[in-house]
């Protein structure tokens, strides 16, 4: 039975799991709902477009349940691309041909198969029967029940969101297996059954859930690139898993995620630090994020009935937020829709980043890297200062640590002195307006170049910053030694708009300010010295030179001659390496920010080394987070949210 009516509500609002799934959820289950119609118009100008891949026009067909032959033929047509010169589904072929499509299919399978209370067989006998097959060979090139022990729901084989590609689409395909005729007596390249595997995964993932909600969140934190490929298949752990306490897990998982996402957002584009945030259109334009597309479909902003992002057969994020059960609690939308209301605050967020051995070393399922977390002391710490008119983002990492791309049986001590790879790839950091999608102004460190674009630079570990409100310094990480040079971008058309006055470069934008500044650091009373590369970039002189990003609000500075005299007020000095930067806060309080420039040691804060390890792991005034950490309340507005996990 449910443990409380949370768990039975939950089930109501899902709607949209399969027959399959209605005659195996938990006993006490509420009876399922129709397929929702509120996102037809989406499906509707999907299905339309010119350029939009068999398989999201067959799913398109089968959420409108139009012309279902021809759905189904698109999917026959879906399934050889996706097949090419293979002539026989195996394993390898699941894995390499499927793997990125495999949110869509399984999707597919969980809502059309064998039929549902208002959608009856949809999906084909013969397109049935080849999504089983499909199950049963993904489900022996990934799942392991070994692999599913939940001491290794810190370990990520290549990246997080291959990770959960692998293993939680392998998950879903042995729920199926174990209650097929065909295949629930068959054994896995294990040796166990499917029923076997269902019940260890069942395992895996509500810790997995718990511990991300407890521990930090996501390992690829607010990357541009990456949520569209792991947020989708953790709405489907959570509409398609059988056990009750995965489906809880996962849905409170899912609302912490996108209230973390509110807090620090303007217009539904993402502000604050974000890791792989690839150099190039990513870490210049908003609208790219893919976070922005999928907070508007959610939140059914401007532009949500768009279906251009959503047109190729691994862009299933859209089709599975239209037609998920999961939607908004209502004080996430209030807080992500009301930015006047929420006022100036800083958020600061522990997310995962350092690793920890781990013995003995689980199958990483033939990927390049692989990598295990530590669940304590991250050494990872993001600082945001959001206001109604532009969001300040930094992150504080250990430069003592470098990035490493696996754990090594051999050398237990060795991942302990390093980040993941995957945490500090590309990490970006900077400054973003309310004004618009391309209106940011953020530090960028060059290094080795990236070899499929090599104007661009693949960077780790590479800078550090501390920040306390509306002041943000940053260097580039002597201890990372590919860095080449430190820029500055500014967004289109702002150079031409820059004053420089007293070695800060000012900028008015919107109702904000902004002072950059360029420091020497053989004469701290001078400004280092700067070139222009073009209209965006400005490069310092010396790679080493650190930056400081200084914001400020109309409605504290009416005038840009106000804000001048403001950045007046701003001390700092240079000596034997550290710089010493002194300011008075929002409240009035004289505060230090410092930096060792020369050796790798922590950030300090008021005196004090940046601590990674904080009472709070969501410090802000909207979160308020149980002692064990399984509980997080969200109040905005009049209203309130508890989030819980088991």
């Amino acid at each position: 039975m449910f443990r409380d009516g949370r768990q039975q509500r939950r089930w109501t609002a899902i709607g949209l799991l399969s027959m399959f799934v209605l005659l195996n959820c938990p006993k006490g289950a509420a009876k399922l709902q129709p397929i929702r119609t509120d996102y037809n118009a989406f499906f509707e100008g999907l299905i339309a477009m010119s350029k939009v891949s068999p398989l999201n026009q067959a799913f398109a067909g089968f959420v409108l349940n139009r012309d279902l032959p021809q759905a189904n033929a698109q999917l026959a047509v879906a399934w050889k691309n996706a097949m090419g010169d293979h002539e026989t589904l195996t394993p390898e072929v699941a894995d390499e041909e499927f793997k990125w499509q495999m949110r869509t299919w399984v999707r597919i399978y969980y809502l059309f198969a064998t039929g549902h209370t208002e959608a009856p067989n949809r999906l084909s006998s013969e397109n049935t029967k080849r999504i089983e097959e499909l199950f049963w060979n993904y489900a022996v090139a990934k799942s392991r029940v070994e692999r599913a022990d939940v001491k290794n729901r810190w370990f990520i084989q290549g990246s997080e969101n291959h990770d959960i590609m692998d293993l939680g689409n392998a998950y879903l395909a042995v729920q199926v297996l174990a209650e097929l005729p065909d295949y629930k007596v068959r054994p896995l390249p294990d040796g166990k059954t499917p029923a076997e595997h269902v019940t260890a995964w069942h395992s895996y993932y509500t810790e997995y859930c718990a511990e991300r909600f407890r521990k930090g969140l996501l390992i690829e934190f607010a990357s541009p690139t990456y949520g569209k490929y792991f947020i989708p298949e953790l709405v489907n752990l959570r509409d398609f898993s059988l056990d009750s306490t995965v489906q809880g897990n996962a849905n409170a998982l899912l609302d912490l995620i996108w209230s973390d996402w509110a807090i620090e957002q303007l217009n539904g584009i993402r502000g604050g630090a974000k890791a792989r945030c690839y150099q190039g259109k990513y870490s210049q334009g908003g609208a790219r994020d893919s976070w922005y597309a999928m907070g508007r479909l959610l939140l059914k902003t401007d532009g949500w009935k768009d279906p251009s992002p959503f047109g190729h057969p691994i862009m299933g994020n859209g089709l599975v937020l239209a037609t998920t059960g999961y939607t908004l609690p209502t004080v996430v939308k209030e807080l992500a829709t009301h930015p006047k209301a929420r006022g100036e605050y800083a958020y600061v967020s522990r997310r995962p980043g350092r690793m920890t051995h781990i013995d003995p070393q689980p199958d990483h399922g033939g990927q390049s890297c692989w990598y295990h977390f530590a669940d304590e002391d991250s050494r990872l710490l993001r600082y945001s200062w959001c206001t109604p008119d532009h969001i300040l983002g930094s992150y504080t990492l250990d430069p003592a640590l470098r990035e490493d791309y696996q754990i090594y049986p051999a050398e237990p001590g060795r991942a302990e002195a390093h980040y993941a790879a995957i945490t500090t790839q590309n990490l970006w950091q900077g400054l973003i307006f309310e004004t618009g999608p391309d209106a940011r102004i953020f530090p960028q460190t060059l290094g080795d170049p990236d070899k499929g674009h090599p104007e661009h630079s693949t960077t780790y570990v590479q800078q550090v910053s501390v920040q306390h409100e509306n002041v943000f310094l940053t260097q580039a990480n002597r201890n990372y030694p590919p860095l080449t040079a430190m820029r500055v971008y500014f967004g289109p058309g702002m150079k031409a708009r820059l004053v420089e006055v007293n070695g800060w470069y000012i900028l008015e934008e919107g109702n904000s300010y902004v002072g950059v500044r360029v420091f020497d650091l053989n004469d701290g009373e001078i400004a280092g010295k700067a070139t222009w590369d073009d209209d965006n970039f400005l490069r310092t002189a010396d790679p080493f030179a650190p930056v400081a990003l200084v914001t400020g609000r109309k409605n504290q500075f009416p005038t840009r001659a106000d804000f001048e005299r403001y950045l007046a007020t701003h001390r700092w000095v240079i000596e034997e390496g550290i710089l010493t930067y002194l300011f008075h806060d929002k409240a009035g309080t004289e505060s230090t920010l410092r930096l060792n420039t020369q050796e790798a040691t922590v950030p300090r804060r008021n005196g004090v080394a940046v601590d990674f390890s904080p009472e709070k792991y969501y410090d802000s005034p909207f979160f308020h987070e149980s002692e064990d950490r399984k509980s997080v309340r969200l109040e905005f507005g009049g209203e309130s949210h508890t989030m819980t996990v088991d």
